[in-house]
Formats: C-alpha cells, structure tokens, sequence
C-alpha cells in the first residue's frame, strides 16, 4: 500500500514538471506576434561614405561642306573648315555622397540589445527603438555607347540644278557629268536667288498680298532654311550633344592624391579609367586633422556594455583635377575620416529612441519613445 502511494506521488511530480514546460512552450508557439528574445546578439555594419560624381560632357561632331575649296572664292566666306573633326568639352561637374556597408566595421550587439536596432537592406545600423524607411542607392551606370542620331553624312542632294551636261547629236546622248567646280557654283548661284527671293519677301515687294501672316512666316522660315542648307554645303555643317557619365568612389581612412576617377580625350570624350588613350582625371581628398584631432579625444570614453557604435563623420577637402585645369572642389563629411564612438547606455533602456544619417553613420536625432 505504501509503495503504491508512493508510486502516485512520482506520478503527480512527473506530471507537474512536463506541464510547467510544455504549457509556456506552447502559449510561445500559438501567439503570432511575440518579440524573440535575442540573447547572442546580432551582427551589423556602420556605414562608409562614397562619393558619386558626375560628368556632364558636350560633344561637338563637324562635317566639312563638299565645296568647301570653293567658299571665299564664291561666297566670300573665308576659313572655311575643309576636313571633318569632332571635339569634345566637359561642361559640369556634380558630386554627391552616399552611405553604404563598411566591411571594416561589424560589429555584434550585446545581449537582448540585438532587438532594438534598425537596419537597412545591406546590414548598416539605421535606428534604435524605433522603424525607419531606408532605400538602397542603386550603383552608378556610366554608358559609353555612341550616339547614333547623328547622319552619316548631313549633305542631301539639294541641288536645283541637275548634276550633268544636256546631251547634244554629237554625245549620242551619253551624259556627261558636271565637274565639282560647275557644281559648286551652280550652288552658290541658287544661294544668291533665294535670297534675293527673301528679301523681296521680306520687302513686301509683290503686288499680291498673301492670304494671311501664317502663309507669310511659314513661306520666309522655307527660305531661310533653304537658304542655310546650300550654305552648309560650303561652311561645312555641325551637330551637338550632350551626354552624362557616373562615377563612384569609394575612399579610403586616410587622405588621397592622385586617384584616377575616369579619363578624357578632346576628341574621344568621357572614357574609363583603363582607356589610356584619354588624360587622366585624378581626385584629390584631404583629410582634415584639425577635426580629427578633435574627435581623437572623445575616443576615450566608456565603450558600455551594449556593443552599438555609431560614427561621427570627418571633414575632408575635394578636388577634381583634369590635368592642372581644376575641374570641381567641395568640402564634405566622410565616415571614414571620422571617429567610431559607443552610443550611450541611458538611451538602450527602452525608452528612447536614435536615428542615425545613412551616409554618414552620425546621430540624426535622439526622442523619447
């Protein structure tokens, strides 16, 4: 009897223990939304700052006119251009800066901290306590395509005159075509009636009025551009575009001087880095120590005990150098150039809430959840 009472008793104490695990496990599992507990912590990344720079560029693509020999002599217009060339100018320079991971500063929260932090799409501390919308910076895309809206060649035939002699009995009708000098000054010899038709246009010379303005304006516009297509057959005839190229840098901790962003031909244009066929266009990045030596010394304080860090960013100096011609200058924040430092412990406690600036890692602003 006593054996079995006692047998009851380990039962009961069986049953107890199975009951105290198993009921909390399961009221765990059926609610949803229960927060993990995180007690090994989470890994993330402070950001570093890169530089996204932006070329603005115009090229300027000529065709010498097929008369060109023939220009002062029929025209009087002197320094006609006589082969074709293209040329190319860099017009704008813009630079701005964006934050991404930094694979020299992981770091590992500590304990149920790990709960409490924000982050983006690549892993980069962007709040605590509190949500926040970040966006990845998609890369940049320099293209180098050639720009196929330009002809092959601009000239059409505009003669008004044909290109070969009449036939006569003694050709038997074979044709005989006109030399380039008779071409051109039939050509110059069209320019010269079109603009006496313009001017007599213009003049109001004709004893018929028109039927209204918009008739008039579209008949002189006719003229005008006439008028400037057989020009061009002498001076030549010209086309400009402009293009935009990207760029990213990514500096270093320390200053720079002489990194080549990208390379530039007056006649090729905007090229990559590795087209040695264009000047090399270099970035100069200075490091400012008297801020840095500022920072150095708040370096000192307590790490805490949560393991989250964010930076304060350093000032650096930027030039962009085309050879000796200076292109673009700024001052800007770099992560880099900055100061790691702990956030403090009183702000971890639930209570409050940090948002830090993507780009460069420091404290955007600190409330009260």
């Amino acid at each position: 009897m006593k054996f079995k009472q006692e047998n009851m008793k380990t039962k009961f104490l069986l049953f107890a223990l199975l009951a105290a695990f198993c009921v909390p496990a399961f009221a765990q599992r059926s609610d949803k939304n229960a927060m993990p507990v995180l007690t090994d912590g989470l890994a993330y990344s402070l950001p570093r700052t890169g530089l996204r720079i932006h070329v603005q560029a115009e090229r300027e693509k000529f065709f010498a006119g097929p008369y060109a020999q023939f220009a002062e002599a029929m025209l009087g217009l002197k320094n006609a251009p006589t082969t074709d060339h293209e040329k190319w100018l860099i017009t704008g320079v813009r630079i701005e800066t964006f934050g991404e991971a930094d694979p020299n500063q992981i770091y590992k929260t500590a304990g149920l901290n790990g709960s409490l932090i924000n982050l983006t799409d690549d892993g980069v501390l962007a709040a605590i306590n509190t949500a926040v919308e970040t966006r990845t910076v998609a890369p940049a895309v320099a293209t180098f395509a050639d720009d196929s809206s330009i002809p092959a060649y601009p000239f059409p035939d505009l003669s008004l005159n044909p290109f070969f002699e009449k036939p006569d009995s003694a050709s038997a009708n074979v044709l005989i075509a006109k030399s380039l000098q008779q071409k051109a000054q039939e050509a110059a010899h069209t320019i010269t009636k079109l603009r006496k038709r313009r001017f007599k246009a213009l003049a109001n010379a004709y004893d018929e009025q028109l039927p209204d303005g918009k008739a008039y304006a579209v008949m002189v516009k006719e003229l005008d551009q006439l008028e400037d297509d057989y020009v061009a057959l002498f001076i030549g005839k010209s086309y400009k575009n402009s293009f935009e190229y990207s760029f990213d840098y990514i500096p270093g901790d320390n200053s720079v001087s002489g990194d080549v962003v990208f390379r530039f031909s007056e006649t090729k244009g905007v090229l990559p880095k590795t087209d040695l066929s264009g000047k090399p266009v270099q970035i100069e990045l200075k490091k400012l120590d008297e801020l840095a030596s500022a920072q150095a010394k708040q370096k000192g304080a307590t790490a805490g005990v949560s393991h989250i860090f964010y930076r304060m960013p350093g000032k650096a100096e930027l030039r962009l150098m085309n050879g000796v011609n200076l292109l673009a200058m700024a001052r800007l924040d770099i992560a880099q150039f900055g100061t790691v430092l702990p956030v403090p412990d009183e702000l971890l406690d639930g209570n409050h809430t940090v948002v830090f600036h993507s780009t460069s890692g420091a404290i955007k602003n600190v409330g009260a959840k």
